[in-house]
Order: C-alpha cells, then structure tokens, then sequence
C-alpha cells in the first residue's frame, strides 16, 4: 500500500505540474525602438506584448503619453505628440485619444469588439519633439520608456535607442522602480550611435523603466530663434491670453467709467426737514441707493407707513406678522405711484392685505408690481445703470475666459482649478462693493470707490495667494507655470463684480436730488439742541414726526429720528401731547418704550416681509546622470 501512495502522490505532482498556470493579464515584453532625428525630433515604436483574459483588458489596451517635461533650466515645456499608426497582431488597429491631465491617453481597440483571450502584440509608432535637454558640456535623452502608471506587471522591458548617423553615445544610465526610485534593476550596452537597455527583473504594478542617453554637443541641431520662438508661445499660450484679457478688460471699465461712471460732482449739502422736490419715501429710497434697498421691501414698507400716516390704511401687528387694513379715505387725491401700488394689492386682497408666510407668493407679487411701477415711471430719470457697457465688459471677459480654456493648452484638471479664483473673486468683489455702499452716509463718493477700488486691490492680492498655494500643492499636475493664469482669470471676474457697480452714475437731476436727500438724512439725525438751532426749521410735534417719519424709514435713521421724539415727548415743553400720543395709524406689540415699538418699525416690518417669500428649491534639474530616477516623463497605462 506504501508503494500505491506513493505512486498516487507523483501522479498529482505530475498532473499538477503540466496543468496550465492560473491565468493572469500581465505585460509578457515591453519594447521601445527610438531614433534621434538631426533636429532632436523622436521617432518611437512601441511593440508592446500583453496577454488578456477578458478581466481588464476587454477591448484592448490604453497608452497614456505625457505632453510637458523638464528642460535643462528645470522649466515645464510643453512637446508636441503625433500617433503615426497602430497595429494589433500585425493589422491595423481602430484607436481614439482622449485628454487627461497632463497628458493624452490612446485607446488601442472599439468598444465594440471584444478581445480573443490570450497573446496580443501591440505596435504603437509616434513622433515627439523637444525631448532632448541642451546642458553645457553634453546633451541628453532623458526618457521614460513604460511610464509609471501600467496596471499591469511587466515581465520583461527593453529600449533601443540609435543616434543620427556619425554621432556615437557618450554615456548611459536607467533607473528602475517606482515613481523616484533610484533603484538600477537594468543593465545597458552602446556601441557606436546606438545604446540598448534591458530589464534584470520584472517590473511590478506601477514600476518603470527610464533611460538617459549621454549625446555629443553638436549632434543635435539646437532650435533656431524661430522655432524657440514658437514654442515659447506654445508653452505660455495660456499665461499670455489671460494676462492680455486681463488688461483688456482693465482697460475698457477703466476707459469707459471716465466717460459715463463717474459721478458728477455733488453739490453743497445743507440740512432740510422736507423731501427735495417732493418726492414719495419711495422714491427717496430709490435715488438714494441707485435702486432698491433691501431687495425693495424697505421702499415698500416706507409706503405703506407713509399711506397709514396719511390715514389710508392701518398697520396691525407688526411684530410677528403685518396686516395692511383699507380705512373709508377716499379723498380723490391722487396719490404717488408707489402708494398707489400698495393700494392696489391691499384692494386686491378685498381691503385686508396680510403678510405672512401663508401669503408668500401674493407678498411676493405685489412687491414685483410695486417696484416695477416705481422703475418703469422713473427709469433712467435719477441714475443710468450704463447695463451696456456692463455688458461690453462681461463679453470681453468671456471671450478672454474662453480662449484660455479653448487655446491655453491646459489640461483638463487645471481647467477645472480654475473655479477656485472665480470664486475667491466673486467673495472679494461683493464684499468690497458691499462695504463701500455701507460706508456712513456722510461719505464722499470718492472716498467710496476709493475703498471699493482698494479692498479690490486687496482682494487680488488675496486670489494671488491663494493662487500660489492652490499650485504649490498641485504643481504635480498643473505645473507652477500656471500661477498667472489663475491669478489673471480672477482679476477678469473680480473688475466685472467691482465695475457693475462702480459704472452706475447718477444723472445731474439725480445729484442734484441726492444731495437734497443727504440733507434730509443730516436734519433727521441731529441733536436736538442742533435741529432747534437751525433758523427756520419746525418745531418737533406729533404731526411733524409722523410726517417724516416714512422718510426716515427709506434712509433707514427711523431709530434716531423715532429717539428724538421719544425724547421731546418726556420733555416738559410737549405738555399735554405726551400723555395723549397714540397713533390711530398703528396697533401692535407692547415694546418697552415708545422707540422700541416705532424705531424698529422698518427692521420689523422689512424683515418680516421678506421672510414670507417662498425661497426656490434648488525647479531647476540636473542632468539625468547625476539626479536621475525612475519616471521621469510619466506615462503608463492599462486595460479597457
């Protein structure tokens, strides 16, 4: 029975033995056949030996070829990549590339055809140019024959690379491994104007082969200034179209904002206790900030304040909701424009117009018909919005931003960086005009756009930065070289974000109105010992208060203004007024004194309109012989 076991056992062994091996898709030979044209172009054949199983490799194989490299200055250039054929098992091969980053990527194969298990021989012949680096003493082929990115094994990788004719190699190096292995797991032979390189080990996943060829001064006809010429453009392409239409985009708002943004100049401001040329509080809010505040509903509520102290309608609640109740005036007199839009919805709704979150789309509604009765009586009467040269700028803006992505030679994942300064501009640029419309009142217009012009300064300096930092952590993938693109392309957006709003300008009827308006900001604002000083002016009342108090609503000063009747309304010389005051006008929550129920009327009542609109639902380098490693040149590739 021994002998029986033992015989058993050498059967399996032997079975076991002659059974195939376990399949496995791996690279059998890697070859790379390249020849140095007199002028430093590379022609390349890549026989590329792989066997597939129908796992990774379905359709065929993929190529990834990088188009930058390092030059002997250690500056990213961009090489030029032409595929002059492809053959599968010795036929020609269906293919199509694809952009990646940094690079280009061949499909050997169609998606519609599937590969036959097994061996399969992949020839890929290309052309490339500036591959040869020119140092003082030598120049040199630097080389990454496989690239670092196979999905695969490699059992076996060679090159062969051959000189023009009557040159002879100086010297060779290869380097092996990973991405920066100075491991030397190759050996290497020249003779004469070729050298040969092979593997001693098998290359594992991610692992490659890079060569350096050591070639005579004088071999390799150096570029001509022309032809440095036109790779300068092709490498800066992108840096140059973005800083041009960044200065062309400067250039027109800068232009143009002399001609038709400048304000004129303001007037002598001096105090009043009425609306220049009687203009509704609607209205004064609307010249005053060049348009709406608030999105309108500052003007609205001054109207509707302004039609309750007129005793056309009754304001209820205004802590939690407001409720616009029609009163039995019907006087006949024509009332202003924007009062007659706040009548309409408040007839509309049968007498009794409530803002809530209920109501939202009905508020909303009647904000729209109020504010676009207001623009279309009174466009273009106070201010021009100069939307047309706005509108020349964005398309300037758009044609830069469109040939950098379009003719920058950038690659896929830089184009995507860009959304990074965009939105660095977008941020910097609204709170730069944000904080120059919210300087105090008494502000110079200069003294505005001085700050806005200045915190935009500071803004591109902060995309700069940021910039800086964005490529020195992606600089593996974009290239340091791109820092003026990003800075370039928010420059463009941060000028239209700070020009929309610098290009609007007053018209004189408009100054002149404004600085009315200032003045009646100054007189609501005063001391009192101040108001009563001023000859002429009115002594404080009940009616007087009321009376501009829809005023100080659109300047947004009712605080003051509502503190200072407070204060009179204490004072002995009110008398009999103080104990008497309630107005019919208004019933609401029971603040703690008078000024927290009136003061805080247009930060309530705005505030509480708003909130019932419905919200929508949506370096330098050294020569490869003294600093090289493995990768250099990048590439790889896999199985589709």
């Amino acid at each position: 029975m021994r002998w029986f076991s033992g015989f058993c056992l050498t059967l399996f062994f032997g079975l076991t033995a002659i059974l195939p091996a376990a399949a496995e898709e791996y690279i059998r030979s890697y070859h790379s056949d390249m020849t140095i044209a007199p002028n430093g172009d590379l022609t390349v054949a890549e026989t590329i030996i792989v066997n597939a199983e129908g796992d990774r490799i379905k359709r065929g194989i993929f190529r990834d070829f990088p188009l930058t490299m390092q030059d002997a200055q250690g500056r990213a250039v961009r090489v030029g990549f032409d595929l002059l054929s492809l053959t599968r098992d010795g036929r020609p091969e269906e293919w199509h590339t694809e952009s990646i980053s940094g690079g280009t990527r061949i499909y050997a194969g169609s998606k519609d055809v599937l590969l036959r298990d097994g061996q399969h021989t992949y020839v890929l012949t290309y052309r490339t140019d500036r591959q040869i680096r020119f140092f003082a003493d030598h120049d040199e082929l630097y080389w990454n024959v496989t690239g670092n990115g196979w999905q695969f094994r490699i059992a076996s990788a060679s090159a062969r690379v051959t000189l023009p004719d009557g040159a002879e190699v100086m010297r060779t190096a290869a380097y092996t491994g990973p991405l920066g292995s100075t491991a030397r797991n190759a050996q290497a032979q020249q003779d004469g104007d070729v050298a040969e390189f092979a593997t001693t080990r098998p290359l594992a996943e991610a692992e490659g082969l890079t060569i350096v060829v050591g070639i005579p001064k004088g071999v390799i006809t150096p570029p001509s200034e022309a032809q440095a010429s036109a790779w300068w453009w092709r490498d800066n392409a992108g840096t140059i179209i973005a800083v041009i239409g960044f200065v062309l985009v400067l250039a027109y708002y800068g232009i143009f904002w002399r001609r038709v943004g400048r304000d004129p100049a303001a007037g002598v401001v001096v105090p009043r206790w009425d609306a220049p040329d009687g203009l509704s509080p609607a209205l004064v809010n609307y010249i005053d900030n060049k348009g709406f505040s608030g999105g309108g509903w500052t003007a609205f509520s001054a109207s509707a304040l302004d039609l309750a102290v007129k005793g056309y309608v009754v304001l209820e609640d205004l802590k939690s909701s407001i409720t616009i109740s029609r009163t039995a005036k019907r006087d006949g007199k024509q009332v202003p424009t924007a009062q007659a839009a706040v009548l309409g919805a408040v007839d509309a709704a049968g007498g009794r117009f409530v803002i809530d979150e209920a109501n939202g789309e009905t508020v909303q509604a009647a904000g729209a018909a109020f504010r676009q009765a207001i623009e279309k009586e009174h466009r273009g009467k106070y201010y021009n919005a100069n939307r047309s040269y706005v509108i020349g700028g964005i398309l300037i803006s758009a044609l830069a931003l469109f040939g950098v992505v379009a003719f920058g030679n950038l690659e896929p994942d830089m184009i995507a960086t860009l959304i990074v300064p965009v939105v660095l501009a977008i941020f910097f640029g609204v709170m730069a005009v944000g904080f120059g419309k919210g300087l105090r009142r008494g502000s110079s217009v200069v003294t505005k756009i001085i700050s806005i012009v200045v915190l935009g300064f500071v803004g591109l300096v902060a995309i700069s930065v940021g910039s800086a930092v964005l490529v020195a952590l992606m600089s593996e993938m974009t290239g340091d070289e791109h820092w003026p693109v990003l800075v370039s392309v928010g420059g463009i957006v941060l000028a239209n974000v700070i020009f929309f709003f610098l290009m609007a300008a007053p018209t004189p009827l408009g100054r002149k109105l404004m600085d009315g308006i200032e003045g009646l900001r100054i007189y609501l604002t005063l001391a009192e010992k101040d108001r009563m000083n001023m000859a002429g002016a009115p002594t404080m009342s009940p009616q007087h208060f009321e009376t501009l108090l829809p005023y100080a609503v659109a300047l947004g000063v009712e605080k003051p203004w509502s503190s200072a009747f407070e204060t009179w309304l204490a004072s002995a010389a009110a008398g009999a007024a103080a104990a008497s005051y309630h107005p019919g006008w208004y019933s609401g929550y029971a603040g703690s004194s008078f000024g927290d129920r009136i003061g805080g009327f247009s930060s309530s009542m705005a505030s509480t309109i708003a909130s019932t609109i419905p919200t929508p639902k949506v370096s330098s380098t050294s020569s490869g012989f003294s600093g090289g490693s493995s990768g250099g040149g990048g590439g790889g590739g896999g199985g589709w």
